[in-house]
Formats: structure tokens, C-alpha cells, sequence
């Protein structure tokens, strides 16, 4: 149970629209006006589960949702004074990049709150650096590129077609179809053009690891562990579509991306490459400092050499999602969970 039985405030983030012409990662024909990033929506019910959680359970809790009034946020933190902050926060305005400054001012108040810090959010979010950072330590990642703009490769070392191509500065897939993934220099240059356009910020362009998906949640801050690991099933997808977790296979539930992926908990994964996965995932963590709960995302070369994709800060934890299947795997009821991420927060006061 929760320690003390803490105030808590849950925050969170109201979708908006019309950022993006496209969220999906393909080129339409007519413009979207009024597009909506249901990624974002998708923290609503994140937070409607939460929060009935919680109330199931006799805790008291209050909520904000976060617009882009900063001075309403101290001033509901100021006369709420949460013991911590449950951060569900994804963006701002709908903008990713701004998510790690709404944790700066929780930090600044001097506020405990759930998940990975400021630093943390902001890093891996930048995907081109977060690259950069895995690199100099060593770690197996796929070569890639940086596109400052379309004709201008900033950073970034030789690749191999296939290649994926996404923004760098976005996360829950958006901007990934099976448009994404390209074969040679004339389409990498149409949707490099496209993307930049689309996205007004720097393209990721890195080689296309074609092999298993695998998923590591880590649980904890001080101490860490490595939860049952995921994989995403792609048997079923139809043979002309790219085996890719896309924005359809998160968001979309009609799609057949959505339909044809199917995460299998615990991975059926023997036991020593499953313990190599897992150590790999433990000190990718700690080199971005996460805390409290994140996933590291992984592909599976022909020869079973794990690559690191990515580092996720704060992963969905709707009921449904992948890392509270992970922790159910593991033995941790959804509420459960949700009480040990609480009390890693209060046991930072």
C-alpha cells in the first residue's frame, strides 16, 4: 500500500488538433484541417484508468489538466501542496519537446512526481542524440542518418538500405507507416521531403533491422529490475506490409497493423539471450537515467544480436499497454503497480 497515504495529483495533457497535417506518416492527398494525435488521446484514458484506480482504492487524489497556462499550474500546485504529482504529461499545445519542462517546474517547486526526470524525458525524446549518447557508450544501434532538412545530412555515418525514416524528435509512433520504410537514394529523398514538411523538424533516417521486436520494461529507481520482456507477434501481418510497429498499430484499432501485432508476454525467448536482453535494457537505463518505470525497445537480428531502437521515459501504462502486462507477467496487479510507482516518488521527498 501507499505510504502515509500521500495527496496526490494526477496531471495530465488534453489532446489538441491540427499540429501536423499527418500523424499517421502518410502522404495524403488533401489536407487534414483539423487532425487529432491520438497518441494524445490515448492519455485520457490513461488517465480515466488511473484515476478510478485510485479512487477504488480510498486515495485521495485530485487532477489538472495541463493547457498552456503555466502560472495556473504553480497556482493549482500551490493550493493543492500534492505530497506527489502522478506526471502523465506527454506535451504541451502538442508539442513533445515541451513535456520535460512541465517536469522542470515540478522539480523547481520542489515536488515529488512519478517517472523519469526532466533530463531523462528531454534526452530520449531527442532521438538524434539519444543515438549519439548509446553510441559513445557503446552500445549495438542501427547506423543512421540526421537530416537537418532535406539536403542537408547534419550527422551521422554510412547506412544500408532498407532504412526507416521517422521524425527525431517524436514518440508512440507517430509518424510511422508502412510508408516508412524505403529501399533506395529516390524514395529516401521523396520522404525525407515529405516528413520535413509534415513534421518542421529534423529527419531520422537509420537502417531497417529486419527481425524480431522485443520489448524490456524496467521497474524502480535506486534499484532497478528487468520485468518479463515482450515481443511484438507480426506472423499475421500480410507479406507486403513492413513487419513495424506504426501509429496504426498503436492507435487505430480497426487497422490491420493494429489487428496483425500482437505482443506475447512473457516473449518466448530462451533463457540466456533473455538474460542478455535484460542486462543490455538495466544499463541503457541507467545511462539515461530513467526512473520508476520505462521500456527500452529492441530488434533481433538474423543472428540474434540484439539492437537498442530506443529508450521510452514514462511508456503508456493505460491497462492494456504493454509495460502493465509486463508487470502483470511479473506478478504486480494493475493496482499494484501503480501503488510501487507511487511510493518510488513519495520515498523521494
Amino acid at each position: 500500500m501507499i505510504k502515509d497515504n500521500p495527496k496526490i495529483l494526477i496531471a495530465f495533457n488534453q489532446p489538441v488538433g491540427g499540429i501536423y497535417e499527418s500523424y499517421d506518416g502518410r502522404i495524403h492527398k488533401t489536407k487534414v484541417e483539423k487532425s487529432i494525435d491520438l497518441s494524445e488521446v490515448g492519455v485520457l484514458k490513461e488517465f480515466e484508468e488511473i484515476r478510478e484506480s485510485f479512487n477504488n482504492l480510498g486515495f485521495n487524489t485530485t487532477n489538472i489538466n495541463i493547457l498552456n497556462d503555466v502560472e495556473y499550474l504553480i497556482r493549482v500546485i500551490k493550493n493543492e501542496k500534492p505530497d506527489v504529482i502522478f506526471n502523465l504529461v506527454e506535451s504541451v499545445e502538442g508539442e513533445s519537446l515541451k513535456e520535460m519542462f512541465i517536469a522542470g517546474i515540478f522539480e523547481l517547486m520542489n515536488v515529488p512526481y512519478t517517472g523519469c526526470d526532466a533530463y531523462s524525458l528531454g534526452l530520449c525524446l531527442n532521438k538524434h542524440k539519444a543515438k549519439m549518447f548509446l553510441n559513445a557508450a557503446g552500445v549495438n544501434i542501427p547506423n543512421w542518418r540526421l537530416y537537418q532538412d532535406p539536403s542537408n545530412v547534419i550527422s551521422g555515418n554510412h547506412i544500408k538500405f532498407p532504412v526507416i525514416v521517422k521524425p527525431s524528435r517524436e514518440d508512440a509512433s507517430v509518424g510511422i507507416s508502412e510508408e516508412s520504410i524505403v529501399y533506395d537514394e529516390h524514395n529516401l529523398k521523396t520522404r525525407v521531403e515529405f516528413m520535413y514538411d509534415n513534421f518542421k523538424q529534423p529527419i531520422l533516417v537509420e537502417e531497417y533491422i529486419d527481425g524480431r521486436e522485443i520489448n524490456s520494461g524496467i521497474l524502480g529507481d535506486r534499484e532497478k529490475i528487468a520485468l518479463p520482456l515482450s515481443e511484438i507477434d507480426f506472423s499475421t501481418l500480410p507479406n507486403d506490409l513492413p513487419k513495424i510497429v506504426t501509429y496504426d498499430g498503436k492507435w487505430m484499432t480497426e487497422s490491420v497493423y493494429y489487428q496483425a501485432t500482437i505482443p506475447v508476454c512473457p516473449a518466448p525467448i530462451e533463457d540466456d539471450l533473455a538474460n542478455q536482453i535484460k542486462q543490455l535494457s538495466l544499463s541503457v537505463s541507467e545511462l539515461f537515467g530513467c526512473r520508476d518505470y520505462c521500456r527500452v525497445d529492441l530488434r533481433l537480428d538474423k543472428n540474434n544480436i540484439p539492437y537498442v531502437l530506443e529508450v521510452n521515459p514514462n511508456p503508456d501504462i493505460s491497462k492494456d499497454a504493454g509495460f502493465p502486462r509486463a508487470a502483470k507477467s511479473y506478478g504486480l496487479s494493475y493496482e499494484e503497480l501503480l501503488v510501487t510507482i507511487i511510493n518510488f516518488a513519495h520515498a523521494r521527498r
